[in-house]
């Protein structure tokens, strides 16, 4: 979620989507983008789809390479070339603006336009537009493999609703030019004032459970530190120290490395022990074949479940972890919700909760005396006192309500306070305080900002050897590396394994439906069973992630947002042949 968190934080000065699900029933437009909802997100798309049933009026954009389940509900699909995200919400952007479908006193009043970064001299309007030119449809329809109608008629429909909803994850997060299309998914909603209203707004969806909470906002990322502070900026640094019992000066100024260059440090003997909690890099990593060097290399501490992983393979030493139901805690969603999560069972063996191995882990390590919260609703505690003051605020969220209540949305500064629906709508967010329409009170001037964002080369070209691209993703029956969703015997059954393909493509290569093809990028390789499929556009292949039999991230791309450092899983150069029989 790297790229959505640099894009909400540089728009909007804070992390976290603005609305809440409850906008699904208000909604006239929904306009979803890198994002198959359908199979990872079902329950969501559900109330979408009831929307749909109820409010006929509705209509639903999708922007997807494939045509999946999701997009077979649209009103309108653009089948985009992967990749070109930011020229087609450019040309989104161009068109809104040529047409006049945008609220100019929400402009006038709440939005800066910048080229570059949030320092850069801000532009006027007129400005914007004539940047914007270079990116007008019919100059870009080529690019993105779609008909100047098709990004004409989405613009339209964007522009014309009167309550628009967006959303957007991995397909949108995971390329070199992620963070500039989460900037422009947030300016096609300021520019026509799609925001802090029932109905609207930009809603980035998490990946996992509790990406955005237990991740972002308490800063395990390696440039942050919790509810928004940066470890870059010294008040920022200052403030934790305070609030963590620590010497003045002791939290480094300079960020921790980000996840592909953690794992390429291993892999040069720069980092020589690392410990993974709940997840398994040694396949979900891309370019995986290059790091599981530097996991062999380090001294690995794996805490995990009691199901094998990959990376429990390189483990040095194995900690048993409890598992959801059987430890207490708080876990967020995607809308900015808390909610508890009790324990139901007890764990078994030697296994032990997350935070009883650090505890443990910490006490060993000699830091014992500053782990003053060692029980779930203690660490509640304090990060509840942390987030006081900030963007983030949820001092009212206590432990006690969290136990009666189906979980609280922040701001939620006092014990009294629901829970606040809309962020920055003055009435609504307690920490809104100027008068009016909305106050981005995260911003020192209270105003968005709309950045120019660029398309920007492809980081890999298509040639004679590498003629397709690769994209990855999931479907419904499985979640991530299969490591627990693998082993259920109802769901053995179904395939994981196979690389979809376009008819036109596999009947010039020979290839017909099982038979097994090697898809080689300059990274490394894997081979799949060739599933011909309309799905695809010509051009185009893709895998699923979940193959716990075949390491399809050996060939994905491990090139990087420049600004997030977020991978681009979904945009890899390749070569698919035929494999002969025998070989």
């Amino acid at each position: 979620m790297a790229s959505a968190a640099f894009g909400s934080k540089s728009v909007f000065g804070a992390d976290e989507p603005s609305g809440r699900y409850d906008d699904i029933e208000h909604a006239t437009r929904f306009f979803v983008i890198g994002a198959n909802m359908a199979e990872c997100h079902p329950v969501v798309w559900e109330r979408v789809r009831d929307r749909l049933r109820t409010a006929p009026q509705t209509r639903v954009i999708v922007v997807d390479p494939r045509r999946t389940p999701t997009a077979r509900d649209a009103t309108l699909h653009l089948q985009i070339r992967p990749g070109t995200d930011v020229a087609l919400l450019n040309a989104m952007t161009y068109e809104l603006l040529r047409t006049g479908l945008v609220d100019p006193a929400f402009i006038n009043d709440f939005v800066t336009f910048r080229k570059g970064t949030a320092d850069s001299p801000p532009l006027t309007l007129e400005d914007f537009q004539k940047l914007l030119e270079d990116y007008a449809p019919e100059k870009m329809a080529n690019l993105c493999g779609l008909s100047t109608a098709e990004i004409r008629e989405a613009a339209r429909l964007f522009g014309i609703s009167q309550a628009a909803m967006s959303f957007w994850t991995m397909g949108l997060n995971q390329q070199t030019h992620g963070v500039a299309a989460n900037r422009m998914m947030m300016a096609l909603h300021l520019l026509t004032g799609q925001i802090g209203r029932p109905g609207t707004g930009p809603f980035s969806l998490t990946g996992q459970t509790n990406a955005g909470g237990g991740v972002r906002d308490t800063g395990s990322l390696s440039h942050a530190l919790p509810a928004g502070r940066l470890v870059s900026k010294e008040k920022d640094r200052h403030e934790m120290e305070k609030l963590w019992g620590l010497p003045e000066g002791r939290i480094s100024p300079n960020p921790g490395l980000s996840a592909v260059p953690l794992f390429e440090a291993m892999r040069e003997g720069k980092v020589r022990a690392a410990l993974v909690m709940a997840t398994n890099p040694a396949r979900s990593l891309p370019n995986a074949d290059r790091y599981r060097v530097g996991m062999e290399k380090a001294f690995l501490v794996v805490s995990d479940s009691i199901f094998p992983t990959d990376t429990a393979q390189y483990a040095d030493v194995f900690l048993p972890a409890a598992m959801w139901a059987e430890k207490e805690g708080v876990l967020s969603q995607s809308e900015r919700r808390y909610h508890l999560v009790e324990k139901l069972v007890e764990p078994p063996g030697e296994a032990r909760s997350d935070l009883d191995i650090l505890v443990a882990l910490g006490e060993r390590l000699g830091h014992g005396e500053l782990l003053k919260a060692r029980t779930p609703e203690a660490v509640w505690d304090e990060w509840r006192m942390i987030s006081a003051d900030t963007p983030y605020d949820f001092r009212g969220m206590t432990y006690a309500r969290l136990k009666e209540l189906p979980g609280l949305t922040w701001p939620c500064p006092t014990e009294q306070h629901p829970g606040t629906c809309h962020r920055y709508v003055p009435g609504e967010d307690p920490l809104a305080k100027k008068e009016g329409r909305i106050d981005f009170y995260a911003r020192p001037d209270g105003r968005a900002i709309v950045y120019l964002s660029e398309q920007g080369p492809f980081r890999e070209s298509l040639t004679s050897d590498y003629p397709m691209t690769l994209t990855t993703g999931r479907r419904l029956e499985h979640w991530h590396t299969a490591t627990l969703t693998g082993r259920i015997p109802q769901l053995q059954g179904i395939d994981i394994d196979y690389l979809e393909i376009h008819p036109g493509d596999a009947a010039v290569m020979g290839v017909k439906e099982g038979d097994m093809v090697q898809v080689t990028s300059a990274r490394g390789s894997v081979r799949l069973k060739a599933l011909p499929s309309m799905r695809v556009r010509p051009g185009v292949v893709f895998a699923l992630m979940h193959s716990m039999e075949h390491l399809v991230n050996a060939a994905t791309s491990d090139y990087q947002d420049p600004t997030s450092a977020q991978p681009e899983y979904k945009l890899a150069a390749v070569g698919v042949e035929r494999v002969k029989e025998g070989t």
